[in-house]
Parts: C-alpha cells; structure tokens; sequence
C-alpha cells in the first residue's frame, strides 16, 4: 500500500512539473483551420485580420508574451507534426519562421522579440474558406 502511495506521489509530481514547465496550449481557430498556441502566449489587442477573395481565404493573429523564442521553435516543431502538419520551412535567426502545410492550407509561424517581449504571429492561407 505504501509503494503505490509512493509511486502514485510521484507520478502527481512529474506530471505537475511537466505541466507547469510547458505551461501547456489551447488551439485557437484562424481562417478555419485549427492552431494551438502555448497558454503562456497571449492574443494581442489587434483585432485578427481574416480575408476571403474568389476562393481563396487567409487569417492572421499575434500573440505576446514571455516565452523563450528557443521554446516556441520546439513547441511548434513538436506539434504541428503531432497534428499532420508537414513541416515546409524552417529560418532561426534571432528571431524564426516556420511553415507548414495540410489539407490544402499553409501556416506561416513568425517568431521575434519586440519591446522586450516574445511575438508570435501565425498567418493562415489556402484555398477552400
């Protein structure tokens, strides 16, 4: 009784520092396709912007917060795969962008500072909206 105690403590344990170290995500909708987004970054006040012109739809939205860009880069590198997204780009300078494709949709991921905090816009294109 005392070993599954123990064992059950610390697993609690690893999942709990798991959890708070990712800080885990949600997914947000843009231009009808589904992205997550780390809860520690925030949506920005701008309105998101969505188009939609002869069958062709495109969205975009920014985010802010304080997150390492190192750890926004791992975290979209782990998930957009996760979730069938093929990986078509990849540029880290500084700053990154990323793209992916699925389901006749391209998702661009731009990574940067901008006064002294992290910015991740994630832009939605592809025929179908």
């Amino acid at each position: 009784m005392i070993r599954r105690q123990r064992l059950f403590c610390v697993s609690y344990f690893l999942i709990a520092v798991t959890l708070t170290a990712c800080g885990g995500s949600r997914d947000e909708t843009i231009s009808g396709a589904t992205i997550p987004v780390p809860r520690a970054m925030k949506k920005g006040s701008e309105k998101p912007a969505e188009i939609s012109f002869l069958g062709f739809g495109a969205g975009q939205a920014t985010f802010h917060g304080n997150m390492e860009i190192n750890k926004l880069i791992e975290f979209y590198q782990k998930e957009m795969p996760a979730r069938g997204w093929q990986p078509s780009m990849n540029l880290s300078s500084g700053g990154a962008m990323l793209a992916y494709s699925k389901d006749g949709k391209s998702v661009m991921v731009g990574i940067g500072k901008q006064n002294g905090e992290t910015v991740l816009s994630l832009t939605v294109g592809g025929v179908g909206k």
